[in-house]
């Protein structure tokens, strides 16, 4: 079985046997592979909500609570 640390020596050999001119591919090809099994992000950051929201949650029962004391 292949170690982890096998596979870098593997992959680092063949980058060094391949002309200059290819190792820009190679590298696009490798920041694709983790940018393709990277955990997803979120679209977001969740922010602390102020006002009459502070401390509460946000839900439909919630949203009506306020919009009747506005």
């Amino acid at each position: 079985m292949t170690t982890r640390e096998q596979l870098k020596r593997q992959i680092i050999a063949v980058l060094d046997a391949l002309p200059a001119e290819r190792l820009e591919e190679g590298a696009d090809f490798i920041e694709f592979l983790r940018t393709t099994h990277a955990p997803a992000q979120p679209m977001y950051s969740p922010v602390a909500l102020g006002g009459p929201w502070a401390g509460g949650s946000v839900n439909d029962t919630g949203i009506a609570e306020v919009r009747k004391e506005i």
